[in-house]
């Protein structure tokens, strides 16, 4: 390892060190004190489970089941319990929960970040840096990830490049979520919340046996409210005809039938299927150095929380998905079979210019946005085998989609200009992972994953000011990528449930087509695959009453996919905005998870995470620059972003959680529950500088950042003396903290948009 990674990782080991120092008397617990939950319920299909310890908890994340403190890797295991007792409701907010993690926006679409490690490019199109894994099956898209958390039975968060398990796109991490499976007992669950802003919300789960070796199970899910952003209407002075810019409107359905023929064998076929009405993310309110094509307050919203549209924002996402999984023991390991098929199609329409007047729309239709997804994936897990696992796998991947963006500039429904873009992918895979146990307490694993891919497009147009015949293909190409993504592990057990471990790892995101459209076929060329090299060391223990996870890593990433300015061939001497790869960034840090029984039902959950990611070299970012002479902004600046902090990677970011259950007369019990997260100042998704017109002291200064905040969610929960009755009081951002969600700019000048305010309300359950 190179003497530069090395410091480097001290350096953030140091730092977690520093953050646990407090915790040492830990250390020194009882064991055979009482113990209380560890977060994790029964398991699902495998997920996350609990062992024969109560603070025992089993995870999948190397494809097979094992516990979470042998796992040579740092990862975070959330029941579904402990997600509805920490008020977390949609995956954005998991970062409450998940230190070192996060989820923006960037408009539509939903773009994760795991240790700094993001995705700064958005489109129908593109997959992110962050795998997701729902039920076993790949998510490729990024504008479903903003769904709500319905019926979930576990969320695991893997921290780091997880190339060779997970393959394509995980150069950061993945997310594997499993919804609650098929009960062979008759269990039913049902729930439905109020809240202020007119909210409503509702979940049900059904599940029982069909007949000897049959169990299925329904959930659904529901919830509906006004939102927080108000558009002024015709008559900015008056409220009278104010309206909801952006109310919520989503709906789940997942069902699942298992067949399990013998002990050895099991079938499970499932069905998910969503719809998410959400345009938060599209409702643009200018509130800084607005253009002069803009009217002027109050004729213009600019204040938060306000809009002044004369469109309104539409964004519906629709999800459905088919799988089969199959699982056989062998006698001499597992074989898991998962295919699945989805489709989803996408719709928005946005007014970009924030105002009432028509300057310029656009959407992207309904009816031919759109993308078909068949992939499969087969796995071989051995464990018959004195002191060796083996895992054997493979993956295809086929996807064809179709995109149209429109632009009806000022005349709205009338188009000026169409563009369909046809993209297709197509996806090999064939990995290999072991570990042997070479002495008592070391073991050494080792894996290798080859990946190639054909990704292919084609771009029509329709002319004119109106809807007509499509051209044929104008323009189209096709790429090849390949590669390898290694891994290499030594962990030594110090002792029962207590380890140390060093890996070596790759990752990378797939290559990509620009959806953007161009005016000659030269111009069209293939953006390589992200990849990034992993250096990682941990320390992980555990026992009944108390868990501490400590990691420290050193990412060195290149070819990162960017926006960027390249020279214009249809204008000579001038520039435009293009989707390339920068050269080269880095990252280090480390993380600490502590979770602890401090008595019989009083438990204490933290986690802090340092993070370090600076671009190494990226002279020719395209960034949004200002004009101090002016007051405008400076559109499609040529910036240096070399040393600068890359997007979504707080320096400190942390989270705290405590509940408390107390036994009332008569059996009866109540809980109380507050998880709370902190995160330093961050660039949310432009890293842009205020360039060097804005003058000496801004020129190298990030102009578009997120200060630092504290958040809060606290709930109250009664149940019953039989357990099957519940009536609870929740606040979801009780600080009422207001964190910018949104934050760029552009010609029409600076616009953001904001979380949601303090939402509280009142919750009845039954479960059976």
């Amino acid at each position: 390892m190179p003497l530069t990674i090395g410091r480097k990782l001290l350096l953030a080991s140091i730092s977690m060190l520093a953050v646990t120092a407090g915790s040492g008397q830990a250390f020194a617990e009882d064991a055979d004190q009482p113990v209380a939950e560890a977060g994790a319920e029964e398991r699902a299909d495998g997920a996350v489970g609990r062992g024969t310890d109560t603070n025992e908890i089993i995870v999948t994340a190397q494809r097979r089941a094992e516990r979470l403190e042998d796992v040579p890797f740092a990862i975070t295991a959330v029941s579904g319990e402990a997600l509805s007792q920490s008020g977390v409701v949609e995956l954005k907010d998991i970062g409450m929960l998940v230190a070192g993690a996060q989820i923006n926006r960037s408009g539509a679409f939903a773009q994760p970040s795991i240790r700094g490690v993001t995705t700064l490019t958005s489109a129908f199109n593109f997959e992110n840096g962050v795998a997701l894994y729902l039920d076993g099956l790949y998510q490729s898209d990024q504008a479903s990830l903003l769904n709500d958390l319905a019926n979930i039975a576990s969320i695991q968060v893997l921290k780091g490049p997880q190339g060779t398990l997970y393959g394509r796109n995980a150069m950061a991490g993945a997310i594997v979520i499993e919804t609650l499976a098929p009960s062979e007992v008759l269990t039913a669950k049902a729930d439905i919340s109020v809240a202020n802003r007119d909210e409503i919300k509702g979940r049900v789960y059904i599940s029982g046996p069909l007949a000897d070796g049959i169990a299925a199970s329904i959930s659904a899910y529901r919830r509906k409210n006004d939102g927080y952003i108000r558009d002024i209407g015709d008559d900015p002075v008056s409220k009278r005809d104010d309206y909801d810019a952006a109310p919520l409107d989503q709906t789940a359905i997942n069902a699942k039938l298992r067949f399990q023929p013998s002990d050895a064998l099991t079938l499970t076929l499932g069905y998910n299927h969503s719809v998410s009405k959400d345009a938060r993310g599209l409702v643009y309110t200018y509130y800084r150095f607005p253009s002069a094509a803009l009217p002027t307050p109050p004729a213009r919203a600019f204040e938060r929380d306000r809009a002044s549209n004369n469109l309104q924002a539409l964004s519906r996402v629709q999800v459905d998905e088919a799988s089969l999984i199959l699982k056989w023991d062998t006698g001499v390991g597992q074989l898991t079979s998962i295919t699945g098929y989805g489709k989803r199609s996408l719709a928005n329409r946005y007014d970009f210019d924030g105002s009432k007047r028509a300057l310029f729309y656009g959407g992207q239709n309904k009816a031919d946005n759109f993308k078909k997804t068949i992939q499969s994936t087969l796995d071989f897990a051995i464990d018959s085998i004195d002191r060796v696992n083996l895992v054997f796998g493979g993956f295809v991947y086929d996807e064809n989609s179709r995109n149209r963006s429109q632009n009806w500039g000022s005349t709205y429904p009338v188009l000026q200009s169409e563009v369909q873009v046809d993209y297709g992918s197509r996806a090999y895979a064939a990995y290999a992972d072991g570990t042997v146990e070479a002495a008592d307490g070391l073991f050494l694993s080792a894996g290798i994953r080859y990946s190639w891919e054909k990704k292919r497009t084609a771009y029509f147009q329709i002319p004119g000011l109106s809807p007509g015949p499509y051209f044929p293909p104008l323009l189209g190409k096709t790429a090849t990528f390949d590669g390898l993504t290694p891994r290499a592990v030594i962990r030594y057990e110090l002792g029962d449930r207590t380890n140390v471990y060093a890996s070596f790892s790759k990752g990378f995101r797939a290559g990509v087509f620009d959806p953007a459209p161009v005016a000659d076929q030269s111009t069209i060329q293939p953006i390589n695959p992200e990849k990034i090299t992993s250096y990682e060391l941990g320390f992980k223990t555990a026992t009944n009453r108390m868990r501490l996870n400590l990691a420290a890593y050193y990412y060195d990433y290149k070819d990162l996919q960017v926006g960027v300015t390249v020279p214009n061939p249809n204008a000579p001497g001038s520039v435009t905005t293009k989707i390339a790869n920068a050269e080269a960034a880095e990252g280090y840090g480390g993380e600490a998870e502590f979770s602890y029984t401090l008595a019989e039902r009083l438990n204490l959950r933290l986690g802090a995470a340092y993070i370090h990611a600076r671009y190494t070299d990226f002279k020719n970012a395209t960034g949004v620059g200002w004009r101090a002479s002016t007051g405008f902004n400076i559109s499609n600046q040529i910036q240096d972003w070399s040393g600068q902090q890359m997007a979504r990677a707080p320096t400190w970011s942390g989270n705290i959680g405590v509940d408390y259950t107390a036994e009332l007369a008569g059996g009866s019990e109540l809980n109380f529950a507050v998880n709370a997260n902190y995160s330093s100042s961050y660039v949310v998704r432009d890293p842009s500088l205020w360039g060097p017109e804005a003058g000496a002291a801004l020129a190298k200064k990030q102009r578009y950042r997120q200060g630092s905040y504290a958040m809060a969610n606290v709930q109250v929960n009664w149940t019953d003396a039989s357990g099957h009755a519940k009536v609870g009081v929740f606040c979801q951002n009780c600080t009422n903290k207001r964190i910018q969600m949104i934050l760029a700019g552009g010609a029409f000048g600076d616009y953001r948009q904001f979380n949601d305010p303090r939402t509280y309300g009142v919750r009845i359950g039954f479960e059976y």
